[in-house]
């Protein structure tokens, strides 16, 4: 029988938490093929999470949990929970938010194409699925935007770069590398691509969140891009310098085209040596980027 993990991300969840751990224990109380155990990553919570969470253990409801000293973000607390899972010997980890939009009940979906060894990763995608009220717009397009950008970049079909059910094999678990206390979703994409392990989605419902707040808002996007832009240089380096590159030296090329041609530079010749060398360098460092990213990714 497989060993299931479901880890549980909370920062002031006190209202809900306590719901989805007896509703998951109670859903997956004889599952077919699998058994489950629920962990809980308090993120420096200051509402009274991190006691409600100790009651719970206390209880027999959850088997572990973890304790942040402060609010460190929600990659940090989604890489806690995966280091958890792989210490307690998971083939499978589960990450389900603790605000109950998402429903427990499509944890089996995720888990499925992974136990039929179809995928090493599975989102849960809510715009495959169903969303049952009315999403933000800003909301929309910034999902639409991380997606966007995580699928150019990999070459993988993401539809929900921001859900938050996530199913993952023992063959992440032992492989994977978050370093950024943000963008969970981007850095565990980036990591099955890197990896070479198979990723895909599955539908999924979405509720409306009835307590507490979303950390997403206006400011989320400013807060977390410059991160995105370093996920990427790091996991595909040639992407981003290979064209920065060429660019530079297409500029050259141009330029001392019309400098043969008897045309006036503002910076004369030394513009036309200045672009070349510089494009020349960044590609170069993108090739050696690029070994260097898939070195750590062997």
């Amino acid at each position: 029988m497989m060993r299931v993990v479901v880890y549980i991300p909370a920062y002031n969840e006190a209202k809900t938490l306590e719901k989805i751990v007896k509703t998951i224990k109670k859903r997956y109380a004889k599952p077919d093929g699998y058994s489950v155990s629920v962990i809980i990553v308090n993120d420096g919570s200051n509402d009274g999470t991190g006691a409600l969470a100790d009651r719970l253990k206390e209880r027999g409801l959850v088997e572990h949990v973890v304790h942040h000293p402060k609010n460190m973000g929600l990659g940090a607390a989604t890489r806690s929970g995966l280091w958890k899972a792989y210490e307690m010997g998971a083939d499978i980890a589960v990450k389900i938010d603790a605000d109950f939009q998402h429903d427990p009940d499509d944890i089996d979906k995720v888990i499925r194409p992974i136990i039929d060894d179809r995928t090493d990763v599975c989102f849960g995608s809510r715009f495959m699925g169903q969303i049952n009220y009315r999403m933000p717009v800003y909301r929309k397009i910034g999902n639409a935007f991380f997606s966007w950008t995580t699928e150019l970049f990999t070459g993988l079909r993401v539809t929900d770069g921001q859900t938050g059910l996530i199913a993952t094999n023992r063959r992440y678990l032992e492989r994977f590398r978050l370093t950024s206390d943000y963008n969970e979703t981007q850095q565990m994409i980036l990591d099955a691509w890197r990896n070479q392990l198979r990723f895909m989605e599955v539908p999924v419902v979405f509720h409306k969140r009835m307590h507490g707040k979303s950390f997403i808002s206006f400011r989320y996007p400013f807060k977390v891009i410059p991160n995105i832009i370093r996920l990427f240089i790091q996991s595909c380096p040639l992407k981003i310098f290979l064209p920065i590159g060429i660019t530079l030296m297409l500029v050259a090329l141009v330029l001392g085209y019309f400098f043969i041609n008897g045309k006036e530079l503002i910076f004369g010749d030394t513009s036309i040596v200045l672009f070349f060398l510089s494009g020349l360098q960044i590609v170069l460092f993108g090739f050696i980027a690029d070994i260097i990213s898939k070195k750590r990714a062997i």
